[in-house]
Parts: C-alpha cells; sequence; structure tokens
C-alpha cells in the first residue's frame, strides 16, 4: 500500500505543476475543449484512486470540482472567473495535502467546506474574488503554448540518486578508456586491437551522452507556474497581462532548474508590479490596457539564455537614485557625477526599492541583490536592458548543466587545478606589452591596456611556494561572482577541456576558494578553483565594498567640505598615471635627453650650468627631447622626467586612499580613474644630501690622428657618447692623468709610462695575438666604452 500511496502522490503532483498554467489558459478561452477535458480528467483520477488508499479530504475535494466541471462541459454552466478561481483553489488545497503526505507530516486543518461551497456558488463572490469580481477579468493571460492532443511519452520513475550513480560510473568509465588509450599507445600498434578499442570507446562516448541526457529537463518545469502567478498578481494589483512563453523545449540540467525558479519568479513579479501599468495609465499614455510580458529560453552554446521582457514604464533610473540618497547611501553631488549605467546598477543594492510603499508584493527592498547573487553563484550573469518609458528586458545568461562545464587547466607550484572557463575573461603572458604590472601601496596592480586590475598570484593565495621556471608566467582576467574582474598570476595554463564536476570533502569546502573537484582525462583528481572565493580570500575589492567605501567617502564631503587642491596629471614612462600637487611644479618644459647623465649612482641633468639631481633616477631616453617637470621646495630644485603631461585637475588634499608607499602617498578618484598620488615629502627626502658635483670625464686623445678610421669612425663614436675628443697628442701642454689615450698602431706598450695617463689599445683583428694581448677589437663598442668608463674611475 505505501508503494501505491507514493505513486499517487508523485502522479497528482506532476500533474497539478502542468495543470496550473493549463487553467489559466482555459480561462481565457474557455472554449477549449481539450483543456477542459484534461482538467476533468485530471478531478476524476484523483477521485477514483482516493476510495481505496483511503484519502476522504482528497476524494471530497475533487469529486466536488468534478461536478462542477461536468456541467461545464454539459453547457449547463459557465466558466467564470470566480469558477476558474475555486478551481485553481481546490487544487492548491489538494498539492498541500499531497505534500503532507508525501513527507509524513500532519495534514493542515483548513476549511475544505469553504472552498467547496466557492466552487459550487453557495458562497457570495465577492467573498471570493474581491469588489470587482462582476466586472471584467482585470488579468487577461494568453499562453503561447502548443494545445495538446498527442500522446504522453512513455516513462518510468528512477530515484535521483540512481542517476547520479550512473553518471558517476560512466565517468569513471571514460577514465579507464583513456588511460587504456594511453597504454595502447606506448605498446606496439595491433591492428584488431585497435578495432576493438575504437569500438569500446565509441559505445562509451554513447553511454555517457545517454546517461548525460537522463539528468536534462525540458525549461517548461521552469515555466509551469508562471500563468498561475500571472493571473493571481494581475488580479490583485487590477492589471490586464497578455504572456507569451516561448522555447519551453529547451533543456537542461535538472539541478539548474532547481537553482533559477526562485530568480525567475522574482522577476516576474517584479515586471508585474513595477513595470507593467494598470489599465487606466496605460490608456493614457496610448498603450493597449493589456500589458505584453514575454519569457523566451534559448540555448546559446553552453549556455541557456532567458530573457523576461515587458513593455511597461521600465526603471525609474532618477527614482533610485533619490532612493539612495534618502537612505544615506548617495550625496546629489555624486550621483550628479554617476553615468546612467552606475545609476541603474543602484537597482542590485540591497535596502533600494522603486516602490512607493511596503505591500505583499514589494518595497522592502530585498529582491534584485538577491536575485543577482543566486544567478551569479552558479556561474550565471544578469543584464539589463532599460527603455525608459517602452519597457525592460532582463538577460539570464546560465550554464547549460552544473555537472560537466567547460574549464581551463592551470599549474601553481608543483600542483595542476582546473578553473569555469566562463570565468576566464583574457589570458595574457608577463612579459606581454600591453600589460604592466606594479607595487602600489603593498599591494600589485595589473595594467592591461590601460585598464587597471587588482592582481593576486595564486600560489600566495593558496599558501603556496612559488617554483621558478625559465619562462614567462602567465596572468588570467578572471571575472568574479561580484562583476569586478582582477588579475591572476599563474605558472601557466596547460590545456582546456570538459570537466566532470564533483562535491569535494567538507574540510576542503569549508576553505572558500574550491568549487569542488573534477576528474580531467588523466584520471588525477584536482580542485575546482571559485573566483570568488579566491578574490574573498585575497580581500580584493568588489562591487559592494567599492560602492560602499565611495558612499563612506562621500558622507564625509556632505558633512565637512573636503579640501581640494590644483594638481597636475601626467603619465609616468612605466605606464602609470599619477598626480603631482600643482604649488610644487615650477614649470614645464622639453630638455635635451643629451643633457641627463648619472653620476654617484644618482641621476642628474645639466640645467644653466649646474647639475640638478633628477627625483625619479631616470636618465637614458630613446628620443631627442623630455618633457620634465621642474619642481622646488622653497631651496632645493629637482627634476622629474615624464612620458606625458596630461591636464590639471582638482584632487582632495588627502588622498581617497591613504597608502603611504615609495614616493606615493596614496590613490585618488578623479573622473572615474583611480590615480597615484605623489608624496612630495618623500620625494624631496629621497635627493642627495649634497649637491652633485660633475665629474670631469677627461679627455679621449687619438693618437693615430692621421688614420682614416679613426677620423671618420672612432671619433664620432666617442662624440655621440659625450666624450671631448682631440684629434693627436697635445704637443705644448701635459696630458692630464684623467684623460685617455687610444692607439690603433701597435707602438702603444711604453706610451702610458711616457704619458702617465691610461691608455686604450684598439686592434683590428677579433683575436687578440696572445694570452698577453690586452688590446680591444676595434669593432667591440662594449668593451671600449667598458674601458672608457674604467678610466674615469
Amino acid at each position: 500500500m505505501d508503494e501505491l500511496l507514493q505513486e499517487f502522490i508523485s502522479e497528482t503532483q506532476e500533474t497539478l505543476e502542468a495543470l496550473a498554467g493549463e487553467v489559466v489558459a482555459w480561462e481565457a478561452d474557455p472554449a477549449d475543449r481539450d483543456r477542459l477535458d484534461a482538467i476533468f480528467r485530471f478531478f476524476h483520477t484523483v477521485k477514483g484512486s482516493c476510495g481505496f488508499l483511503n484519502l476522504p479530504r482528497f476524494e471530497r475535494l475533487s469529486h466536488a470540482a468534478e461536478d462542477v466541471l461536468s456541467e461545464i462541459r454539459a453547457g449547463k454552466r459557465i466558466a467564470d472567473p470566480a469558477t476558474v478561481s475555486a478551481v485553481l483553489g481546490i487544487m492548491d488545497r489538494i498539492a498541500e495535502l499531497a505534500e503532507a503526505v508525501a513527507i509524513g507530516a500532519a495534514l493542515p486543518q483548513e476549511n475544505d467546506d469553504y472552498l467547496i461551497a466557492a466552487l459550487t456558488g453557495r458562497l457570495a463572490a465577492a467573498e471570493v474574488a474581491g469588489p470587482d469580481e462582476n466586472e471584467s477579468p482585470t488579468a487577461a493571460v494568453a499562453v503561447a503554448r502548443a494545445s495538446g492532443g498527442q500522446a504522453a511519452p512513455r516513462t518510468i520513475r528512477l530515484p535521483l540518486s540512481l542517476i547520479d550513480q550512473l553518471m558517476n560510473g560512466v565517468s569513471d568509465m571514460v577514465l579507464a578508456r583513456n588511460e587504456l588509450s594511453r597504454k595502447l599507445r606506448e605498446r606496439s600498434g595491433d591492428p584488431e586491437l585497435e578495432s576493438a578499442f575504437e569500438r569500446l570507446s565509441t559505445c562509451v562516448a554513447d553511454m555517457r551522452d545517454a546517461i548525460s541526457k537522463t539528468r536534462m529537463q525540458r525549461v517548461d518545469r521552469l515555466f509551469t507556474a508562471i500563468p498561475r502567478m500571472v493571473r493571481d498578481l494581475g488580479r490583485d494589483l487590477g492589471k490586464r497581462i497578455d504572456l507569451s512563453l516561448e522555447g519551453g523545449d529547451v533543456e537542461m540540467d535538472r539541478e539548474m532548474v532547481e537553482m533559477v525558479v526562485d530568480p525567475l519568479t522574482h522577476i516576474v513579479r517584479n515586471s508585474i508590479d513595477h513595470g507593467i501599468e494598470t489599465p487606466e495609465k496605460r490608456r493614457a499614455l496610448g498603450k493597449p490596457e493589456a500589458g505584453r510580458l514575454r519569457l523566451e529560453a534559448r540555448q546559446s552554446g553552453n549556455q541557456i539564455v532567458i530573457e523576461i521582457s515587458d513593455d511597461g514604464h521600465g526603471i525609474d533610473t532618477g527614482r533610485l537614485v533619490d532612493k539612495a540618497i534618502a537612505a544615506g547611501r548617495l550625496t546629489p553631488e555624486a550621483a550628479a557625477r554617476m553615468s546612467e549605467a552606475e545609476k541603474l546598477d543602484l537597482i542590485f543594492h540591497p535596502g533600494l526599492s522603486t516602490a512607493n510603499q511596503v505591500t505583499a508584493i514589494s518595497g522592502r527592498g530585498v529582491g534584485m541583490d538577491v536575485v543577482r547573487a543566486n544567478v551569479e553563484r552558479i556561474g550565471g550573469v544578469i543584464a539589463l536592458d532599460n527603455r525608459p518609458g517602452c519597457g525592460l528586458t532582463i538577460t539570464l545568461r546560465v550554464p547549460l548543466t552544473l555537472t560537466i562545464i567547460p574549464g581551463l587547466i592551470v599549474r601553481a607550484g608543483d600542483l595542476h587545478f582546473a578553473i569555469p572557463r566562463a570565468a576566464v575573461v583574457e589570458i595574457l603572458h608577463d612579459n606581454n606589452e600591453t600589460l604592466n604590472i606594479a607595487q602600489v601601496g603593498g599591494a600589485k596592480i595589473a595594467t592591461i591596456r590601460s585598464v587597471r586590475h587588482s592582481m593576486i598570484d595564486l600560489e600566495d593565495v593558496l599558501g603556496m611556494e612559488r617554483v621558478a621556471q625559465p619562462g614567462p608566467r602567465a596572468v588570467m582576467v578572471v571575472r568574479s561572482a561580484t562583476g569586478v574582474p582582477f588579475a591572476m598570476g599563474v605558472s601557466a595554463v596547460e590545456n582546456h577541456e570538459e570537466l566532470v564536476i564533483r562535491p569535494a570533502s567538507p574540510l576542503v569546502m569549508a576553505s572558500g576558494v574550491y568549487a569542488g573537484m573534477t576528474l580531467p582525462d588523466n584520471g588525477k583528481p584536482m580542485l575546482l578553483l571559485d573566483a570568488a572565493g579566491l578574490a574573498n580570500a585575497a580581500r580584493l575589492p568588489n562591487i559592494v565594498d567599492d560602492h560602499a567605501a565611495r558612499r563612506a567617502g562621500e558622507g564625509e564631503e556632505a558633512q565637512g567640505v573636503v579640501e581640494m587642491v590644483p594638481a597636475l596629471r601626467f603619465e609616468e614612462y612605466s605606464g602609470e598615471r599619477r598626480l603631482l600637487k600643482l604649488s610644487l611644479i615650477e614649470r614645464v618644459e622639453d630638455i635635451d635627453a643629451r643633457l641627463f647623465g648619472r653620476s654617484g649612482g644618482c641621476g642628474f641633468v645639466r640645467l644653466d650650468g649646474r647639475l640638478v639631481p633628477v627625483a625619479n633616477g631616470h636618465h637614458a631616453f630613446s628620443e631627442e627631447k623630455v618633457a620634465a617637470l621642474r619642481l622646488r621646495d622653497g631651496a632645493r630644485e629637482a627634476c622629474y622626467p615624464v612620458a606625458a603631461v596630461l591636464d590639471i585637475v582638482e584632487m582632495p588634499a588627502v588622498p581617497d586612499m591613504v597608502a603611504m608607499h615609495g614616493l606615493l602617498s596614496g590613490v585618488a578618484v578623479i573622473d572615474g580613474e583611480h590615480l597615484e598620488v605623489i608624496n612630495p615629502f618623500a620625494l624631496f627626502a629621497a635627493l642627495p644630501d649634497e649637491p652633485i658635483a660633475e665629474r670631469s670625464g677627461g679627455r679621449c686623445l687619438l693618437a693615430d690622428s692621421e688614420d682614416g678610421w679613426t677620423r671618420e669612425i672612432l671619433a664620432p663614436l666617442l662624440r655621440q657618447a659625450g666624450h671631448e675628443v682631440v684629434m693627436g697628442l697635445p704637443a705644448d701642454e701635459a696630458v692630464d692623468p684623467q684623460d685617455v689615450v687610444l692607439f690603433t698602431g701597435s707602438d702603444a706598450s711604453q706610451a702610458g709610462e711616457l704619458l702617465g695617463c691610461r691608455i686604450v689599445h684598439l686592434r683590428a683583428t677579433p683575436r687578440p695575438a696572445g694570452p698577453q694581448d690586452s688590446s680591444i677589437y676595434r669593432y667591440d663598442q662594449d668593451a671600449l666604452m667598458a674601458a672608457l668608463a674604467g678610466s674615469q674611475r
């Protein structure tokens, strides 16, 4: 008897899910005999089964509904809204009773006589459906769904645990097949054995696909409760809604269906409550009285795309901003600087609602933030297409399945990890010209094509030792669940493949940085990284935290006037954009690159006959002219060469984020751009204590002045290197000990002792004459310059 009862409960619950939409569609078209017959057969079946199962309440409710529907089928009664509402009420009560029986709970003691009286017409209509029951229906719901008539497919019932067990078994078979394939390739080929293996491989692949399909469900399962919900909300709110459902035959993983039900339900409720106007307002706006609500599902690659669109008034971003200001989350000044996209993003902030008052449907400020969190938790994304006055389209993109996902295999240290491919935006190497990695305030910042990202190294987050490697490391731009991308450094990205995801042990999952485990084709278990968990473990900023910090700063600005000072925005040679207080800059000028040099480990530039220290250490440039900032603190002077001078802006006297590090004092947000602020105290403190004295580099005396190679090739090279060149030896003056004499002949052995200075002997052949030959090959420029530099020490 227990098996019969469970079978009855399961069939009743499944049929109720499908019939909820059929009843609503039948109300919109009472002449649809096929739907009426299907509803009648359901109650007739329930009544017939209850007799020997000893379920008197089921029998009494279904018998009353069957009698009324029989009268409607015979033409003795019409399907008015009150009757349809009563039929739906009976179905809801049967569903409650079935749920209680299924879980073994006590049956609810609601008054069934009330529902039966409303169904048979013995209860006043006003007590059932409200004061407008005698008027025309307030929610005309037309469901775009193919009519019945097709034979139901033959099915059997299987426990979900058995399907999961089959899926795990097939996955193990695939891994065993791959291991066998590798071993066959290592040994001598046997055509017959290879042929048998190919047949086995094909069978395993087909079986895996078939078992995978057992986990799939039609999206119709998502749409089942929508028509009933739209009808009831439309009646409660006095709105008429034409509902269109498309793509119900698309299939997705059963777990994904269960994950998407709640976000989809909330979005539909919002569309009806907030979006679609009342018939009176729609008439005044020149719109049809019945609002259009359309749900469409389609498959796009390995994703399911669900669009929910309506033709209401869309999202009023102005009201959102007003609500945020009233809640103290935003200042009017900050709101004026926000783009339309930033204003629209406020809808996802907790505690904000555009409803004027709290009702049973909405207005508590708990909604879209939870929707986005739930969608992104399963690896999906949500997007809004707002058309003020014309409607709103919300697009959900969720993975096709949570069991098999495309993933990337990455190496960190000596271990391999997997990461969902959908979470990776871009992959490049750390020697890429478009990438610049810098340390700011003790944290890493990766700048990719002028876009900055917080950066972490996977080894640091997981507490692993970084292994030295000959080649470059890989940098991945990862999209976390909060929507803020960050850069992650790994040793290498090894491969990409379809991964079978399984739950990891509770101890591993408790770390918060893993989303499960997977078995790739090599059979070695790997942990699946969770992008959001990595970001949280590294304490990276996300959308909520960033906005909260900005709002906190703006709150302080509202309480007291923030001191602003003019600053110069410029770009460093390393690519960073920075700010420097304008009052410290004496002037900006272009300086000849040849005037820069280095002495005693300090960079300098020759200006107005004196040597001025270079604050950032740059002294060698590829261009002829260098843009430089002439700085002065009142007594001391410094030069700061830059790649480009951008503009003059107003910046806060105290940076938005204080981070004293090196020459930086923090970060300021200017026009939405995060700019590093130069710390003038640290800048001038780093300058040399004593004035730079330019050392005399001595002269280069070319002894063989008549030689053509010396005049035409050697002398120009030395002049370009900044040396003073003298052709020949001086006859009437002594040679300075700082001078260096260059000989190209063979008579230079005793010249050094006679002249009292250093001698550089240049030879014409690449190979030296012997072990004692200390001459330099005349076309070895590096050796020549090193010799000249050595003579000047």
